[in-house]
């Protein structure tokens, strides 16, 4: 479906079960999707905007076109919405392309200054999706929008952002032990006893560096887990709880609310 909605913002968009398109201005529609089950290619427009995740933490600037792969923790800081433009391709795995996604799209990159023929791709979907093409037109495009841009980024070396940031051994430790042990009973303070700090300074350090807390981080690694697991054919309760939720009723509520929401309204 394609939409739009002027009122000095806008958003034009494309949507089915693989993939999404988003040419918009203005607050994301749904936010707090730090974790999330498909690809992506975004290219910022204009606008003010830090992007921070684990590897990487930077002020974007206009024509940046950042490299998402899948379930890799990662936010957009907008300072100004009603200033926030940006382009978004999102894709799920597709067999016919998965050893290109495999090649281009395997840590998370921030290109500042792309090749033109990047920028070219990304200005002509704007352009095809404010087109009066029907819709059907309009997907085949954005298809051959993507597979050109795996395969441009396959054949040619980008100058790449891919490590910017140094963690302190703090934060650095609690990462890896969330992302470890995700299944266990972790709390703040489970996890400062073994990194032997207080627990004020792990969660002072964590919100610091990463922008959201631990315990958030846990919840939204833990339904990241759960959800690869149901689509891969477990039931609700056994992801919840091979995910690390002692609480299925919370579980429950959570995923409904945050998987319901992210499938109608991608996040940026």
């Amino acid at each position: 479906m394609w939409g739009v909605d002027m009122e000095n913002l806008f958003e034009y968009y494309l949507e089915n079960d693989n993939l999404h398109f988003k040419y918009a201005k203005g607050e994301p529609a749904v936010k707090e999707q730090e974790f999330h089950d498909y690809n992506e290619f975004v290219f910022f427009v204009k606008g003010e905007a830090f992007f921070i995740s684990k590897n990487i933490q930077q002020k974007l600037v206009p024509g940046s076109v950042i490299i998402i792969p899948k379930e890799n923790f990662h936010q957009f800081c907008v300072t100004s919405p009603e200033n926030y433009v940006r382009c978004i391709l999102g894709f799920r795995d597709n067999a016919e392309f998965d050893s290109l996604t495999q090649k281009v799209i395997n840590t998370i990159n921030v290109i500042s200054v792309p090749d033109e023929k990047v920028t070219y791709v990304f200005e002509n979907l704007i352009e095809v999706v404010m087109s009066d093409l029907s819709d059907k037109e309009k997907e085949l495009y954005v298809y051959a929008a993507l597979v050109h841009l795996l395969v441009f980024f396959k054949l040619k070396p980008f100058m790449e952002i891919n490590n910017n940031v140094h963690l302190s051994q703090v934060v650095s430790g609690a990462l890896g032990i969330i992302d470890e042990r995700y299944n266990d009973n972790l709390s703040v303070e489970s996890i400062a006893k073994t990194l032997y700090v207080s627990p004020s300074t792990l969660a002072h350090k964590f919100r610091k560096e990463l922008n959201i807390s631990v315990y958030r981080y846990i919840t939204k690694k833990r339904l990241s887990v759960a959800h690869k697991l149901i689509q891969q054919g477990e039931s609700m309760s056994s992801a919840a709880s091979k995910s690390g939720f002692s609480d299925y009723s919370c579980f429950y509520r959570l995923y409904k609310k945050y998987y319901r929401i992210a499938s109608e309204n991608h996040h940026i």
